[in-house]
């Protein structure tokens, strides 16, 4: 069936645009190649979030208006481009660069690939099957860049630029992938009004939405934070004195146990509800970051594995099926971009700070920062929602 196909190939994708050989290593390759400390690495990560901030919802909305599987060979071609001035890049100005074009390469595939699976088993009257499903091609991502990070060390070693070499063979494959893909049937709705006032609506929309909108703000604040606590490891592992060569197993270790939390999340269906369980990562998140800044150690770089993609892993695809069910089609990649451009959005403040943090009092101080914004984040947000639930109650009780 035109689903199962569809479902292989976004699988197949997924390995090939995750298989990242470089991310395991990236900090000594922005040390050794461009003399760049991990504040410039930060600053470098908000040169890509602020082009997320511009053009995910915009992407978005060109995936909801031309055929899916062209936006998703596009974006890794993107992708792909920004790796390739990666590997020439010397100086600041260069690494942000490539991390823009990157981040429009990510911005086009953000969105698309979800909608192209949820619309690929609506098709087909299987829309129950979409958390089970989105959490394998996730977690396949994450076996991918864990294998690849696997080999990074030892390719670092033989010659720096390697990790980034064999990283574009595989988005080179990804685009073949991408084209071969089958088109899901959709409504495709054509805007009726400006192209960025019918932007500016759509996203008003999803957060103005009774479910949607805290759902996205959980999200950004979660996914924002995982993300930190991700590119945090490589800087503990320097503070440790560990050699380059332990960094690909670590990181493919983390990246697997996060496969494995994304593809076995759906096996809590029944047993966790969703608000239970994304408030359960909330609070390991926060216990993650103290217990990794209480003592450098093995002990913290388990806590950070945990904290960074594993609880990712077992978050993401509740919060995409969640905001898959509420929407239409017409307006899901949009709303699906609209998600992740708060994550970007939230990203460049906190990395700012976190990178002034980390040149003042280190390590152990940048993820007590993450702790507290994390823990100061959860109260507004929980006082937030309950006050839409006060004013909701109050509206149907007038009614």
């Amino acid at each position: 069936m035109r689903a199962d196909r569809n479902i292989r190939l976004l699988e197949a994708h997924a390995l090939c645009v995750n298989m990242s050989f470089v991310v395991a290593v990236i900090m000594p390759y922005y040390r050794d190649e461009m003399g760049l400390s991990f504040r410039d690495f930060l600053l470098g990560e908000a040169a890509f979030a602020a082009t997320v901030i511009l053009l995910d919802v915009p992407t978005g909305l060109l995936s909801d208006l031309w055929q899916r599987k062209q936006v998703l060979a596009l974006g890794t071609l993107l992708e792909l481009a920004g790796y390739a001035l990666l590997l020439v890049a010397h100086g600041l100005g260069m690494a942000m660069l490539a991390q823009s074009v990157i981040g429009v390469g990510i911005c086009l595939l953000n969105g698309t690939n979800s909608a192209i699976l949820y619309e690929s088993l609506m098709a087909e009257g299987r829309e129950g099957e979409y958390r089970k499903r989105e959490g394998r091609r996730a977690g396949l991502g994450l076996y991918s860049v864990a294998s690849a990070s696997l080999m990074s060390g030892l390719l670092y070693r033989l010659h720096h630029a390697l990790p980034v070499v064999l990283t574009l063979a595989a988005l080179a494959i990804g685009i073949i992938v991408a084209a071969m893909m089958d088109e899901p049937e959709r409504h495709r709705r054509m805007p009726e009004k400006h192209p960025v006032a019918d932007i500016v609506e759509t996203a008003r929309y999803a957060l103005r939405h009774p479910q949607v909108g805290i759902i996205i703000v959980f999200a950004a604040v979660l996914f924002c934070s995982t993300k930190m606590i991700m590119w945090s490891q490589q800087p503990y592992y320097m503070a440790l004195g560990l050699d380059e060569r332990c960094f690909g197993l670590l990181m493919a270790v983390g990246f697997a146990l996060g496969g494995f939390s994304s593809h076995m999340a759906h096996r809590l269906d029944g047993k966790v509800g969703s608000l239970r369980a994304l408030t359960l990562v909330w609070l390991a998140a926060v216990a993650a970051c103290l217990g990794a800044a209480a003592h450098l150690g093995w002990s913290g770089v388990a806590l950070l594995m945990v904290g960074g993609t594993c609880l990712y892993g077992m978050a993401a695809p509740r919060v995409s099926e969640a905001i898959n069910r509420h929407v239409s089609s017409a307006r899901r990649a949009t709303i699906l971009s609209t998600q992740s451009l708060l994550v970007s959005l939230m990203f460049i403040p906190v990395s700012w700070a976190m990178g002034r943090v980390s040149d003042s009092y280190g390590m152990q101080a940048v993820l007590v920062f993450l702790a507290l914004w994390l823990g100061v984040a959860g109260v507004c947000l929980a006082l937030w929602s309950l006050r839409r639930r006060q004013v909701a109650r109050r509206a149907a009780a007038a009614s």
